[in-house]
């Protein structure tokens, strides 16, 4: 008998361990169908796209640390801190793999960069008859697809029912979208350079697209560099956007300061709203930014977590280009 109870004091602590690392292994390694965005920090916006032209001051986009399918114990710790986020996953994304995600944030960004290149110029323009820039419209590249729709990340919509891309819209006003064609319309894509036809049969098959643009470089006054970036996604649009205008302009706008934001840009120069805007009020005041300027339509979001902070950053909200350079004249 005695044997028996020395058997058993020696395997209740086993079965106790056992049961600490299984609950570990589970919270730790279990991802959920959640998605963290934390703070991130600034990059200058004339380190992507410059004249080479020197300003007073400065322009920065601003990035958040941000992965889908968090931990039980990530979701957890980052609960605990206000100036992280814990949201669920769109449903309709669940379908999409790290890599495909990573592809998404590469087409807007290079969306982006050539929105950001043409609204600069084109508004520039209008005070300078030596500035010019001449662009097309190429493709639609699709960024979302619907389960089992057999799209894929990267395909560039060429012409519905047999008629370019180009001669369909304004290139002047399109933007980033959904294309919902009537069923039984046809969509020619190049998918990595072979030519494909597909069919609408029901609303499963819409799809949402960023605009890829063709740039006349060699013609383009003045010129300009382009260098790669460390971020993905769209939001960087309008920052560039303004920097390049102050580089194109010689306005001095910038006046010493040091401006960063965020919003999307189109090539009319609409801004449009962006995901993670607390965490970027955060990150802003945690980098001493003097202006910080965000689309209107993220206002009263970034309004919440700028009341909530100790800041003497002052906050301007724009819906245009336009309206972010009469803001900081």
């Amino acid at each position: 008998m005695k044997q028996k109870k020395l058997k058993l004091r020696h395997i209740l602590p086993i079965v106790i361990a056992l049961f600490i690392n299984v609950f570990l292994v589970v919270i730790g390694g279990f991802r959920t169908n959640c998605s963290v965005t934390l703070k991130g920090g600034l990059q200058n916006a004339s380190n992507i796209v410059s004249t080479g032209n020197n300003i007073d001051g400065s322009y920065s986009t601003i990035y958040v640390i941000s992965f889908d399918k968090s931990t039980i114990f990530q979701n957890f710790l980052c609960s605990l801190i206000d100036s992280t986020e814990v949201s669920p996953i769109n449903e309709n994304s669940l379908h999409f793999s790290d890599f495909e995600n990573y592809e998404m944030g590469v087409i807007q960004h290079e969306s982006s960069v050539d929105a950001t290149i043409i609204s600069a110029y084109n508004l520039a323009k209008e005070n300078n008859n030596n500035i010019n820039i001449n662009y097309s419209l190429e493709s639609l590249v699709v960024t979302f697809y619907y389960e089992n729709s057999n799209y894929e990340i990267g395909d560039e919509i060429i012409a519905i029912d047999g008629e370019d891309i180009a001669s369909l819209v304004d290139t002047n006003e399109i933007d980033s979208g959904w294309l919902k064609p009537e069923v039984g319309t046809t969509l020619t894509i190049n998918r990595n350079n072979t030519i494909i036809t597909k069919t609408i049969e029901s609303e499963n098959d819409y799809i949402y697209c960023y605009p890829d643009y063709n740039i006349d470089y060699d013609n383009l006054k003045p010129t300009i560099n382009i260098s790669g970036s460390v971020t993905v996604g769209p939001s960087g649009g309008l920052l560039r956007a303004l920097s390049l205008y102050d580089e194109l302009d010689e306005a001095n706008l910038a006046n010493g300061l040091k401006i960063a934001g965020t919003g999307t840009i189109s090539p009319s120069g609409n801004v449009g709203s962006i995901g993670g805007i607390k965490q970027k009020i955060y990150t802003a005041i945690s980098n001493d930014v003097d202006i910080f300027i965000c689309p209107l339509s993220n206002y009263e979001e970034a309004l919440e977590a700028y009341n909530k902070s100790n800041t003497f950053m002052k906050l301007i909200p724009v819906s245009t280009l336009s309206e972010a350079v009469e803001a900081l004249k």
